[in-house]
């Protein structure tokens, strides 16, 4: 399903799985390669920028 294209909430309920996470942890290795077809795009730097902006929230947390 996954190297046809089916996303996981299909897949989790084709499977009757509880929840779409249950898939991931099951069956996240066959997703990888998905991943090079996503890359690029900016995706790389919008995900650095986000864990930026989570750093700095969390120390601003930490000096509150």
């Amino acid at each position: 399903m996954v190297k046809s294209g089916a996303n996981v909430k299909a897949i989790q309920r084709r499977l009757e799985h509880t929840l779409a996470a249950m898939t991931l942890d099951a069956y996240a290795d066959l997703f990888d390669d998905d991943l090079d077809s996503v890359g690029g795009g900016g995706v790389d730097e919008r995900v650095a920028a986000a864990k930026c902006a989570q750093n700095r929230f969390r120390r601003l947390r930490d000096v509150l």
